[in-house]
């Protein structure tokens, strides 16, 4: 069994690996991680994450959604669903998902607004 810190840990180097092109191991880590903690938002969106960095965004959208379901209010969920209909050129849905969350305090409204002034251009 890992502990919080190792799923964390984990986490970032699969993060990382996203950013740095190594998807299929990232991937890997995401699954093992889901495999014990199947419901944990932050491996469903690092796996969302897999799927945008390659064009995959029906698959992202539904990692997303699965998160969603549990909690319709995650921020980080949808500032990833928000970033995932803009890059599949989705404004309208994009412009919908962000709006409410731009209007917030917090980090992830921050990226809302910069992502919103990227859809609205």
């Amino acid at each position: 069994m890992l502990s919080e810190s190792q799923i964390t840990r984990l986490l970032d180097i699969a993060n990382a690996g996203c950013h740095n092109g190594c998807v299929a191991d990232a991937r890997s880590i995401y699954h093992a991680v889901l495999t014990e903690k199947p419901q944990l938002p932050a491996a469903r969106i690092g796996m969302a994450l897999s799927h945008i960095v390659v064009n995959e965004f029906d698959s992202a959208e539904q990692e997303l959604n699965a998160v969603l379901e549990h909690d319709a209010h995650d921020a980080d969920a949808l500032a990833m669903l928000g970033l995932c209909f803009m890059l599949a050129d989705k404004k309208e849905e994009a412009e919908a998902t962000l709006s409410p969350l731009a209007e917030q305090d917090s980090t992830q409204a921050q990226l809302a607004r910069d992502l919103l002034e990227q859809v609205r251009a």
